[in-house]
């Protein structure tokens, strides 16, 4: 079982994880789509909403939490943290989610010198296998703002 707070059980059944929605659930799971849509190798698939309410996502397979900071120590590996963040954030310039669509702030749309912000991008939420990145996690506080917002 993972988790990644003592009010959320998040589980893993097979390939899947499964997690409690929240009302941004809708608009995570557009902006998920839509890096699917674009090939972007990095984000979970949603597979939809289970039986029990929970959304279904692809599981992202391996290293990630406390472990993935050995891995954006040295030059190399903060190179390739930063790499992948800019790569994001390239993925998502274009998007425009619909405005009736709610992130974790209320907020809705993005203005012209905004894109959609991963919201929590650390070396926490970034699986790695071996020293390469190889998937992006936690996608809850992702929300319309300025790059620099990923950033610092």
């Amino acid at each position: 079982m993972l988790q990644d707070a003592p009010h959320r059980r998040v589980v893993r059944l097979g390939d899947t994880v499964r997690r409690p929605t929240q009302p941004w659930t809708p608009a995570v799971h557009a902006l998920l789509r839509h890096l699917e849509d674009i090939g972007f190798p990095y984000s979970p698939r949603v597979l939809g909403i289970d039986q029990e309410g929970r959304e279904i996502l692809t599981y992202l397979d391996g290293e990630s939490g406390p472990q993935s900071w050995a891995n954006v120590v040295d030059d190399a590996g903060l190179m390739t943290f930063a790499r992948l963040l800019r790569h994001y954030h390239d993925a998502v310039a274009g998007f425009r989610p619909p405005d009736q669509l709610r992130w974790f702030t209320a907020e809705t749309g993005a203005r012209d010198d905004e894109l959609i912000c991963h919201g929590d991008f650390g070396p926490w939420n970034v699986v790695w296998g071996g020293e390469r990145p190889v998937g992006i996690l936690d996608w809850d506080y992702a929300r319309p703002a300025n790059r620099l917002h990923d950033v610092a």
